[in-house]
């Protein structure tokens, strides 16, 4: 009891040593028209069809984990037995399950709703910097604030805002600091890029700098201006 204690103490002044610790909350401003609404509905519906994926996905490893544990135990005890020495361990030394938890399947259904909301349905997704440990030793970070627009109808194709692209959002380091990633270079007035939509990469001329998102503003060479958009710029590259 005493050695874990200690360890807690130790993790605990590890780190505080580190200074605030931050995370980053979402404030979801839904959008005004009806059709905005129900691309909203169809995110939410795929978010819990994500989620339940997530548990029964969870579900089916937590239950292959102690079948092996189980497998394993009775070999143990069949050696032990053998060899007549003591059985000193149990199932749960065996059992693995905890190696099975969904800390990154639930947060990529929320980053896709969010995508989702934002970026097809016209909504907007406000991300704040919150600190959440250690508080007092730092002023908080800059809040990093993202407004997406509803996104255009891809290059020669006709769809509903829940059937078009989701738009990838900027990282936040790019947000929040002016740097932006690969690409950024490319994103001057009147360079000719190539631009990637759904695996294929379309000839498109940059029309402004970077946005304060961090997107770029491009036009696709062999479509009209309603076909105009600003990018990620992870999805530019040189002609």
């Amino acid at each position: 009891m005493l050695r874990l204690l200690t360890l807690c103490l130790a993790v605990m002044a590890l780190l505080s040593a580190c200074g605030p610790v931050y995370e980053t909350q979402y404030s979801l401003i839904p959008p005004g028209s009806a059709e905005g609404r129900l691309c909203v509905n169809q995110c939410q519906q795929n978010r819990n069809f994500c989620r339940q994926n997530c548990s029964l996905t969870q579900q089916a490893c937590v239950n292959e984990a102690r079948s092996r544990a189980l497998y394993e135990y009775q070999a143990y005890v069949n050696r032990q037995q053998a060899e007549k020495k003591p059985i000193k361990k149990t199932v749960s030394n065996f059992d693995r399950s905890y190696s099975c938890g969904n800390s990154s399947c639930e947060p990529r259904c929320e980053a896709d709703y969010r995508d989702c909301f934002g970026g097809s349905c016209g909504g907007q997704v406000i991300a704040r910097s919150v600190c959440t440990a250690f508080c007092d030793q730092e002023k908080p970070a800059p809040v990093a604030a993202a407004a997406p627009r509803l996104s255009p109808m891809p290059p020669g194709t006709a769809q509903s805002p829940v059937q078009s692209m989701v738009q990838a959002q900027p990282p936040a380091a790019a947000i929040t600091t002016g740097r932006y990633p690969a690409g950024a270079s490319l994103c001057q007035p009147g360079m000719r890029v190539e631009v990637e939509w759904k695996g294929d990469w379309y000839a498109a001329t940059v029309k402004d700098k970077p946005r304060k998102d961090g997107r770029c503003p491009i036009h696709y060479d062999d479509f009209g201006s309603e076909d105009d958009e600003s990018v990620s710029l992870r999805r530019i590259r040189p002609r």
